[in-house]
């Protein structure tokens, strides 16, 4: 039985969202607040699995309420209307989200990635997401991989390589991260970045890490590294 909590400053969602939740016999809603400066409170009352936070509430934003635990002893469901440049920061980071208005297919895919995610979300974590989603942190990027949430700064990621269902992250310091978001994701992400460029299905590239160009079948590029990315057709000729 996975024990929930609803945070929410409007009654009718947090009505809502219940409604939905119970539809699932796996679940079990344990309390609801209005005021966010209650939840503290409600969760170390009832120790619950799982919390559904809104984002934008008065008094205490869901970043504030989070921050209250380290670690933190839940996993969290963030319930937004936020706007698109902050839900592509949500989309990356170890936070998974519902768009309102909340519908019931897209609570069973919610659950059912709480299931079989093991991700720690701790309060450092926590507070740089919340610079992230404001914008305040533009020139950085939230990876969400085994491990937990990592922060790299964009300009220092050297190549984005499809494994999967996965994407391997290179860095300029040869490091690695396998983070568990697709490819398509990460160049919606980047595609307002002049830095990078699909240069190929499963390889996206930062240009300023370019060595060279081959030309061989349909053309290679060698990064600095000396790994060399295929290039796809359409993208020789441009």
């Amino acid at each position: 039985m996975i024990k929930t909590i609803i945070i929410d400053d409007e009654k009718h969602c947090i009505i809502t969202l219940e409604h939905l939740l119970k539809q699932n016999k796996n679940v079990m809603v344990v309390a609801t607040t209005q005021d966010s400066t209650k939840a503290k409170a409600l969760i170390e009352e009832h120790k619950p699995d799982l919390v559904f936070l809104d984002i934008e509430m008065p008094k205490m934003n869901g970043f504030d309420v989070i921050t209250q635990f380290n670690p933190v002893p839940f996993k969290v469901i963030v319930t937004t209307a936020y706007d698109q440049y902050a839900l592509k920061a949500l989309r990356l980071n170890a936070l998974d989200y519902l768009l309102k208005p909340i519908d019931e297919e897209e609570i069973a895919i919610a659950l059912d990635k709480f299931k079989i995610k093991e991700i720690a979300i701790t309060t450092e974590q926590v507070q740089n997401l919340h610079l992230f989603t404001n914008g305040k942190l533009q020139d950085t990027i939230a990876l969400s991989t085994q491990e937990g949430l990592l922060f790299v700064k964009i300009d220092n990621i050297m190549y984005l390589e499809a494994s999967s269902n996965y994407t391997m992250i290179v860095m300029q310091d040869k490091s690695k991260h396998l983070a568990s978001k697709t490819l398509a994701t990460f160049e919606d992400v980047l595609q307002d970045n002049t830095l990078f460029f699909r240069s190929h299905k499963s390889h996206i590239v930062n240009l300023k890490f370019i060595k060279q160009y081959i030309r061989v079948d349909l053309g290679e590029l060698r990064m600095i590294e000396r790994k060399k990315n295929p290039l796809r057709r359409t993208q020789k000729k441009t």
